[in-house]
């Protein structure tokens, strides 16, 4: 779905496709040194920063932009542009007939699409077989089947013999073969920490607990300085805390050249703006696994009038280590207020200054982890991860404006949690498995 994943996720347009819009309209990503990749991904920071946003292939001297240019102006579903794309929907998994065999990573910017259509043939495939899917989920980026990611061993359980299962599954599928397929689990997860696959018989587990974690604390919550806190239980009493998001000082992400998440990245660095607010919990003292969709509630105000939310699971080691794991994120005016909040991609609701709104964040990138004995969870909370994510100039031009919008507001940012405001973030918590 081109609104829920890739090139747009939840009204943001991911700068890499930008790169990859780029490429498919006749440039490459040309080899300027061994293994250094040149073209528009070399010179990404500096040209993402060009406004108005229509006029970026022009300033990259590209030719053949009209991708481009349907993209940055179609910025709802409702555009025809989209009239061609087949969406994600029950009319159109209905048309299955056939299995289906999902495979993805939790570092796979693609990751989306793999659980939608998992849990959308399942309940709406056209037959039998379409109805009973399999899906595997490996600590993988995007090529498949990687032992290291991001500089972390995953240890020789992350490998697996993938063209030998994929061939036995169409030996029976294609072939006849009765070789039991059938009788497998339809689901594997490798869960890092443990570094372990462990068969299970849905998606999600049907052993999770649905866990809320509070946001709480002082009210200077501002880098990992800060007092923010992460409460099992809802905070007793109300506060808030400020940030300012300037587009002209964007919050850096830490994959700045790359066109996926390229694992569980240290984090660190930019949690130490006060651009970011940060939230943890004491350390813990017994292993907690996560394995699943990731879900975030925040009250939120802006002094704009349209910015963007982004909320980030990272995993604290004991030694200060900050390894990103997965992420949500949403365009203010794109909350549906008839709907608690949540993404819509048809519409774009109002957004006045100042005023308080629910925004419920779907994770688009979800994990499999254990926090282990001496670790902590952290939430972080930004307007901006640059330049994976196009940013906001939060100038609150309509559809129409977008493309040629070139004013940027610079706005005060308020993140509200308490009684009257449970800002919270929702873990698929794993009972405690045998390790």
């Amino acid at each position: 779905d081109p609104f829920e994943n890739i090139p747009y996720q939840q009204g943001i347009m991911l700068g890499p496709f930008v790169d990859w819009v780029s490429w498919m309209s006749g440039r490459t990503a040309q080899i300027v040194d061994e293994g250094d990749y040149g073209g528009f991904t070399n010179t990404r920071w500096e040209d993402l920063l060009h406004t108005p946003y229509l006029t970026l292939n022009e300033a990259r001297s590209m030719r053949n932009g009209e991708w481009w240019e349907s993209w940055i102006n179609g910025y709802l579903s409702t555009d025809p542009y989209w009239d061609g794309m087949e969406y994600q929907s029950p009319e159109s998994w209905g048309r299955m007939t056939v299995p289906a065999l999902n495979l993805t990573g939790w570092f796979d910017a693609a990751f989306p699409g793999t659980a939608y259509n998992y849990l959308g043939m399942k309940s709406h495939g056209a037959t039998p077989e379409a109805r009973r899917p399999s899906l595997i989920i490996g600590p993988w980026f995007h090529g498949l089947n990687d032992r290291v990611v991001a500089g972390i061993d995953y240890g020789p359980e992350a490998q697996i013999d993938l063209d030998g299962y994929i061939t036995r599954w169409f030996d029976h599928f294609l072939k006849g073969i009765d070789n039991g397929v059938t009788d497998d689990p339809p689901v594997y997860v490798f869960v890092m920490g443990p570094n372990r696959w462990y068969a299970e018989e849905d998606w999600p587990l049907p052993q999770t607990v649905w866990t809320d974690l509070y946001l709480s604390g002082g009210g200077q919550a501002n880098s990992s300085r800060g007092d923010g806190v992460l409460s099992w239980e809802p905070p007793a009493t109300g506060n808030s805390d400020t940030y300012t998001y300037d587009p002209n000082d964007p919050t850096p992400s830490p994959y700045r050249d790359h066109g996926h998440i390229p694992g569980a990245v240290d984090a660190s660095e930019s949690a130490l703006r006060d651009d970011v607010l940060v939230y943890q919990t004491q350390v813990l003292t017994e292993p907690l696994e996560v394995t699943g969709p990731i879900e975030a509630t925040l009250y939120a105000s802006t002094s704009a009038r349209d910015t963007d939310w982004m909320v980030r699971l990272v995993d604290v080691g004991p030694d200060g280590s900050a390894m990103l794991l997965a992420e949500g994120i949403m365009r203010a005016r794109h909350r549906d207020p008839d709907n608690e909040g949540r993404f819509n991609s048809t519409k774009l609701s109002e957004i006045e200054p100042d005023e308080v709104y629910r925004y419920t964040l779907g994770f688009w990138r979800v994990t499999g982890n254990v926090f282990d004995v001496g670790h902590k969870i952290r939430v972080e909370i930004s307007s901006s991860y640059y330049p994976f994510y196009l940013r906001s100039l939060n100038s609150g031009r309509d559809n129409a404006g977008l493309a040629t919008a070139d004013e940027i507001v610079v706005a005060t940012q308020r993140i509200f949690h308490g009684p009257n405001y449970p800002s919270k973030i929702v873990l698929l918590v794993i009972p405690v498995r045998d390790r």
